[in-house]
């Protein structure tokens, strides 16, 4: 009976190991190294509201890694302790709700559908990264939209 009973414990063993993770575990799909392959003006900027204009592009070409205890990125997306919180959010809500026609201009962007899969990283300055697809994400900075690439 107990080398019964210890096969059952290991068969069950086996089968924890072998299951992935449940629902509302955490997203960890985002950790490794991207590259900052290009930018655009963010789409809300106003060519006659001088406000609006986007900064110049000075991060394209550099790398951002993500690991569980930080960023590894170039000013200001370096970050020592990240929070990070994978979500779902609407048109409405990316990069900080400043897309001036949400659904329009996402669907322009490449973003797939109503619910897209955004991580909030927790650090200053609240920098979201919003998921085109599995590989591609966006951000915004300065009124620019950064692409990053796997």
């Amino acid at each position: 009976m107990k080398g019964r009973s210890a096969l059952t414990v290991l068969g069950l063993l086996v089968g924890l190991i072998a299951t992935p993770p449940a629902a509302g575990s955490p997203d960890d799909s985002f950790l490794g190294r991207w590259r900052i392959a290009a930018s655009q003006p963010a789409p809300w900027h106003d060519p006659k509201d001088p406000g609006s204009a986007p900064f110049p592009d000075r991060i394209t070409g550099r790398t951002v890694t993500f690991t569980r205890t930080r960023i590894a990125a170039p000013a200001p997306l370096a970050c020592g302790r990240p929070r990070y919180r994978v979500k779902t959010v609407p048109p409405q809500e990316l990069f900080q709700g400043g897309l001036t026609s949400p659904e329009a201009q996402a669907k322009a962007l490449g973003f797939p559908g109503s619910g897209i899969r955004t991580l909030e990283t927790g650090c200053s300055g609240w920098l979201d990264f919003h998921f085109v697809d599995a590989a591609t994400a966006l951000f915004a900075l300065d009124n620019r939209i950064y692409t990053l690439r796997r």
